[in-house]
Order: C-alpha cells, then structure tokens, then sequence
C-alpha cells in the first residue's frame, strides 16, 4: 500500500527476480502483469492509485500452489518493507498446516464428484480450468478432467488421490515428478493440437512447454510411466533432441480436447469448431473469428465468424426467411451461395429470445457439411443455481 513511481518500480524488479529465481513465467500484459507459477496457477498484478495488489485463485492450481502464492508473497515482504495486506480465505498463512489445506482441496473435489454425477448441467460449465476460451464437448457416460475424460463409472470409484491429480496440478507441496507430470498433461490436454502443433508461435510456445515439464519429470523419477509417445511426437516436429531414452510409456490414454471439436466460447455463446482454430477478435464488427487448422499455410479451408450481432451478414432479410431447420431445442436459419468461387454459408442460431448470427466463408465445397453441422451444434452458455 502506498507506494510511490519508484518504490512501484523497485517492487516490478523484485517480482522479476524472484521469478528468475523460481524459474516460472513474468509477462506484462499492458493493463496488468501476469506471473505463471504453473498450468492453472497464475499470479495477477494489478494498481489501483498507490496500492499494488498480487491476487491469485488457487482453486484450480491445487494445495501445492496455494503454498507456493503465500510463500512468494512473503518474500515479497522480506525483500522490501513497507505495508502490507495479506488475506487468505483458507487461513493457510496463519496456520501452515499443509495436511489441513490438502483436506479442504479433497473435501471440495468430493463435492465436484458428487454434483457431476447428478447434476449435467455442472457438465456443460467451466468446472476444468482457470480460465480458458473453449471447452471440450461433453460425451455420454465420460466425465471431463482437466488431464482428459474417463468412464464415469470408474468416475465414480476412483480414490480421492487418485481424483486429485485429474483436477489439480500441483498436489504436493514440492515440484516433484508427479507435479511436472500432471502439468505436462493438463497443457497436452488444454493446449495440444496435434498435427497442426506448428501451426503458429502460440502453438510452438506450448509444445516445447509441454515437452519441458515432461523432461523434467523424468530427470526427477526416471520410473514414473510418462506420456512418452506424445513427447517423441512433439520433439520431432519441434526438431528437439530426445532426453527420454529409457522412459516407461503411461497406459492410460492420452487426452487433447484441442486435437477435435470444441466449444469455443464467446460471450453468451458456444460456437462449434476445431479445437486447433487459430481466434481473433474482429471489434468494428463485435465477432469471433476462426480460421481452420492448417499445416502448411497454403491450405485454407474456411473462416467461421460468429456474433451476437446480426451486422455481421450481408443477406440478413434472406436468410431470416427461410424455413427454420429445428435442432436440439433451436431453430436454425441458413441459406449459402457461391461467388467468386468461394462458397458462403449465413445463419442464425435460435433458441428461445437469444440468437446467434454466422457468416463463414469456405474454400471448398466438400467442407460445406462440416460447416453446417459445426453451425447446427452450436449453442448459448447455460446458467446453473
């Protein structure tokens, strides 16, 4: 609290080389700046006039990183004085009893368990991850893990450590191997696209992440049975060199939600398309932009925008008075045309009062039911109680 330009500034320096020295990501946003502890735990630093204020939501991270944010910021206070404010809704600063912390993250994921067994509408909402632009599309009888879906029965009788490393990353107070290993997962799970891995720098930047976390967690516990497949896939599309010679490969399956459909969300809607899409923003038109996969980049295939605002079609009166197609509880509006020999598909997706308006543009008339179905499948963010 009260902190003048320069002890603002002597503070950032502080953030910096503490950073350094626990090896994790510092990045300035423009409005705030953002310090990766690990998948799902994140560190925001925000001004407010004199006051800087560090917060973090520990909820996804795991008892392991809520450790972590209390001890970075008590080094914070070591390394300057000044006044400080520290609250912990758990009370782990007061009491540092790790085993009490560790019990509260198991009774809430008790919780979780029990609601997603009985509730599907808990199915549809971002119950995974921190925060993310997507979410994977539910499949019957699969429960969706922050590390890839399982069998709901096995679901149901699996232990809670077990449990714990399919919704939390850092579970342990150390980084130890299965840390590195259930990080490994999570991003392959949230951010691994397969084929298209070299798609963009985005892309690249979570690839050499993923096969980091996988290294290490070797270098710690050379038995521990690892995505190994996943990773000799990644370096050689990377060019890296292999440092898992004698891994033992996990048995379970390895999922990438990002690898097939999502849902890719965008204010009070869900639209559908390929997990690997590179987004954009378009603000003059308030729209999402998707533009399909691709391997090399001479090869596109189509781009979907999407908006709660129907400016965004050029043959809106038409394409309202067409026969509605009803679909999942929502009636679909659609009409396509060919010119200048692309194909383009306009739509509205209706349910209830809420609509959602497409304009796509596809290459390729062979693409065109992809599209289609991709529009049809779409939908609006549900509320629960």
């Amino acid at each position: 609290k009260n902190n003048n330009d320069k002890e603002k500034n002597e503070l950032y320096e502080v953030l910096g080389a503490l950073c350094v020295r626990e090896q994790i990501q510092i990045e300035d946003k423009g409005d705030y700046v953002e310090i990766t502890a690990c998948p799902q735990g994140k560190i925001r630093v925000t001004e407010e006039d004199d006051t800087i204020l560090l917060s973090a939501n520990t909820r996804h991270g795991g008892p392991g990183f809520h450790c972590f944010v209390v001890d970075f910021y008590r080094d914070i206070k070591e390394e300057i004085p000044g006044e400080y404010e520290l609250i912990d809704d758990l009370e782990f600063d007061l009491e540092e009893d790790f085993r009490k912390l560790h019990s509260t993250y198991e009774e809430e994921l008790e919780y979780i368990r029990g609601i997603l067994i009985k509730n599907d509408l808990l199915k549809e909402q971002n119950y995974l991850y921190e925060e993310t632009f997507f979410l994977p599309m539910n499949k019957k009888g699969r429960i969706l893990t922050s590390v890839g879906d399982i069998d709901e029965k096995e679901f149901k009788e699996m232990s809670l450590l077990e449990l714990m490393d399919c919704f939390y990353v850092w579970n342990d107070w150390d980084k130890d191997a299965r840390f590195f290993k259930n990080a490994a997962l999570t991003l392959l799970a949230k951010e691994g696209v397969g084929i298209y891995t070299n798609m963009n720098e985005t892309t690249i930047k979570h690839a050499q992440t993923i096969c980091d976390y996988i290294e290490l967690a070797f270098e710690d516990d050379p038995k521990l049975p690892l995505p190994v497949k996943n990773y000799k896939f990644l370096i050689e599309q990377l060019g890296r060199e292999n440092k898992l010679n004698g891994a033992i490969q996990m048995k379970e399956e390895v999922i990438q939600y990002r690898d097939g459909e999502v849902y890719h969300l965008f204010e009070s809607a869900k639209v559908v398309a390929h997990g690997a899409c590179e987004r954009s923003y378009d603000p003059q038109n308030r729209c999402l932009c998707l533009m399909a996969p691709y391997v090399e980049e001479a090869t596109w295939k189509y781009l979907i925008q999407a908006s709660l605002n129907s400016s965004i079609m050029t043959d809106y009166d038409n394409v309202s008075k067409q026969i509605p197609i009803a679909y999942d509880g929502k009636s679909i509006y659609m009409s396509e045309w060919k010119e200048d020999g692309f194909f383009t598909i306009e739509a509205i997706v209706q349910r209830k009062e809420e609509q959602l308006f497409f304009h796509c543009i596809v290459a390729n008339q062979k693409n065109l039911a992809y599209i289609r179905q991709c529009i049809k499948e779409s939908d609006f963010q549900k509320g629960i109680d």
